[in-house]
């Protein structure tokens, strides 16, 4: 479980109010904690829980929530990480600012995962077979505008996710 304050590090604690109103948790850090005025090794709190909870409620900003999953704007900047695809969307922002902060700008260079480069190489296929169709059209080519029409239907009924493909056999 990661702290409640900060959800940057593994809490370390956790402190239970039950009031008439519910039962709230709170998860703390060791860092955020000793803030707080707990100290794990004496076993008493410098602070009352109220306060403490006040303080949490203080700290913690009412910010946007994913209608999906509910990750909410502050856990995808301080964590860099997001709880489903639909956030991609809606915290693009966040997003693009916690990769600015550390200087990844731009598209993603890097090598693809085994599993995904056939992916990769069928749409890359699939996207030459339709430039080249194009071309023939234009060319007014027809025999060739047909044979890339073909390749481009077998092309669409091949199963990626099999590792299937006409050109790559």
């Amino acid at each position: 479980m990661m702290c409640n304050i900060c959800g940057l590090r593994k809490a370390v604690m956790m402190i239970q109010q039950v009031t008439n109103e519910g039962k709230k948790e709170l998860y703390l850090c060791l860092n955020c904690a000793k803030e707080r005025g707990i100290t794990p090794g004496n076993g008493k709190l410098e602070t009352t829980l109220t306060g403490l909870f006040e303080n949490l409620n203080r700290s913690v900003k009412k910010d946007r929530l994913c209608p999906v999953c509910g990750t909410s704007a502050s856990v995808v900047e301080t964590r860099g990480t997001v709880g489903c695809p639909e956030c991609y969307n809606i915290f693009a922002k966040e997003l693009k600012e916690s990769l600015e902060k550390v200087n990844q700008t731009g598209p993603y260079t890097g090598s693809l995962p085994q599993r995904l480069a056939h992916f990769k190489s069928v749409l890359t296929d699939r996207m030459l077979l339709k430039n080249k169709l194009e071309q023939s059209i234009a060319k007014e080519e027809y025999e060739k505008a047909a044979t890339y029409r073909d390749l481009l239907k077998t092309l669409d009924k091949c199963a990626v996710a099999n590792g299937e493909g006409p050109l790559h056999e």
